[in-house]
């Protein structure tokens, strides 16, 4: 009986070893005779699905008429329509995406946003002028489906006529001569249309004009009264006339000075810093009226800044100067100075000084 048992158990053993082998060799028989796609070098491999697909470039070609539109003399603060034409000359629908214009002043408008090989459209364009004279331009960006040339940008130009006129537009003021060099001014109704001169104001309070409200006149002549403390502080700016012309309720007028005392350079840059090491410099003063410059005394905020040496002309200082760069405040990688020039009777002119320090290697 336990022979027979033994027999018995060394067949089933067998037998799994035996149904084990076969199997393993059919499964790599199968892998061997796999073999990978081929494809040919020419034929074009399937997108996977659901990956977006590239459009085709469009064939929509615009073309305008004109790009520029203009419109020679407006008046001012004045309403003003222009079109531009153009033509769908490809062979794909044309689609115009919209329209942005420069600014508010400028307004676009299209009826329609599609158009058919060979069909034509127009862009209205309303523009409204600037209230002071000159010249002027804005821009409107058309955007379409032409792959050629998706943005296309017309131009609208302009020049802004006033129908009253002053002069000089421009008054050119001094610090050496009487009354700031300001000459009369002279405000003209360019159409006959007879106005008052109801305000006038500039910025700062640099220039004073007495005006009578209930004067009426195709003419007036103004003597203006230039505050030369004021003026300092305001250099180049505008003064503005406020009138009753029914084409022209404001008139502006420009005004610049120079200034008496110029420095060069008015700002000193110190790169790559080593706190130890002078840095040398020279600062010129310069009077821009050929007046003798008289200095009353010459300092550093933080003492960084020192005057070694200076020379004087007729009507300039050179000042040799030394900078040396103080230990850095903690963590902080710059420093700074002011260099302070006081002319003696006059004004008082600063010029900065910043320093960056050599980073650490």
């Amino acid at each position: 009986m336990n022979k027979r048992f033994y027999y018995f158990v060394i067949f089933v053993v067998v037998s799994q070893l035996l149904f084990c082998s076969v199997v393993f060799a059919k499964s790599d028989k199968s892998q061997k005779s796999a073999k990978p796609a081929k494809v040919e070098a020419n034929q074009p491999v399937a997108p996977a699905k659901n990956q977006p697909q590239a459009s085709a470039p469009s064939n929509a070609r615009i073309k305008f008429d004109t790009l520029v539109h203009d419109f020679n003399k407006v008046g001012p603060d004045t309403n003003n329509d222009c079109k531009f034409k153009f033509t769908n000359v490809g062979k794909d629908v044309l689609k115009i995406d919209r329209l942005q214009g420069s600014c508010k002043c400028t307004v676009p408008d299209l009826q329609k946003k599609e158009y058919v090989p060979g069909e034509s459209g127009e862009i209205t364009v309303q523009f409204h002028s600037p209230k002071f004279q000159g010249a002027t331009s804005q821009h409107v960006m058309v955007f379409s489906n032409d792959s050629n040339e998706p943005r296309v940008e017309l131009e609208i130009k302009a020049f802004v006529q006033l129908a009253v006129q002053v002069t000089p537009e421009l008054l050119n003021l001094s610090f050496i001569a009487p009354n700031g060099g300001a000459s009369p001014i002279t405000v003209t109704s360019l159409d006959g249309e007879k106005f008052a001169v109801t305000k006038f104001e500039s910025f700062g309070n640099v220039i004073s004009i007495s005006v009578d409200p209930n004067k009426i006149s195709d003419k007036f002549i103004f003597n203006p009264v230039v505050d030369v403390n004021n003026l300092r502080k305001n250099l180049n700016s505008s003064a503005l006339f406020t009138i009753t012309h029914s084409k022209c309720k404001e008139i502006k007028i420009q005004y610049s000075c120079l200034r008496e005392y110029e420095a060069s350079p008015t700002v000193i840059i110190i790169r790559n810093a080593v706190v130890g090491e002078i840095q040398k410099r020279t600062v010129y003063l310069t009077s821009n009226y050929n007046q003798p410059i008289e200095i009353e005394s010459v300092s550093s905020d933080k003492g960084i800044i020192k005057v070694i040496n200076k020379e004087k002309t007729e009507n300039s200082f050179k000042f040799d100067i030394e900078i040396a760069p103080p230990l850095a405040e903690g963590k902080s990688r710059v420093f700074s100075d002011n260099l302070r020039i006081k002319i003696k009777g006059k004004e008082q002119i600063d010029v900065a000084c910043r320093g960056f320090y050599k980073a650490a290697q």
